[in-house]
């Protein structure tokens, strides 16, 4: 199952996750999302537990954790242009958006890859993503998420 010929599913990504060897017991956990049915949450408890959000496309699979509010940002309209100066040295593989959740403004940090990747490049961006969230939190953050 690590090179599907056929693309992956929310449901096997999920069985696979949670049988893989990369995972040391009990750091991973998943769940299909009860309140988006198209939506896997995954669980890093090495990455300070944080939740990664995935979904499974026709060609992609997008992987997502919920950084802070923006307005919490001391400034961010500096933040953001700073970002974009220093995104590639950043976060690599990664790319931040702003996405609204009930509301309000939140910085979201995603990636994305093919539906056919292997499991061991899934695996690879699930830590990506909650390191350079970990990294990006502690750098430049808002006091309160440091």
């Amino acid at each position: 199952m690590n090179a599907p010929q056929t693309p992956w599913t929310l449901q096997a990504l999920k069985t696979a996750l949670e049988q893989s060897a990369s995972f040391s017991g009990g750091e991973i956990s998943c769940t299909l999302s009860p309140h988006q049915p198209d939506v896997l949450e995954v669980q890093l408890r090495s990455a300070g537990e944080i939740t990664l959000f995935l979904t499974a496309g026709e060609s992609q699979i997008l992987t997502s954790t919920v950084l802070w509010p923006r307005e919490a940002q001391d400034d961010p309209a500096a933040f953001e242009a700073m970002m974009l100066r220093n995104h590639k040295k950043l976060l690599p593989l990664c790319a931040l958006s702003i996405d609204v959740i009930d509301g309000r403004e939140y910085y979201e940090l995603f990636g994305a890859m093919s539906v056919r990747s292997t499991l061991d490049s899934v695996e690879t961006e699930l830590r990506t993503i909650a390191n350079s969230a970990l990294e990006l939190a502690a750098e430049v953050g808002p006091k309160a998420a440091a």
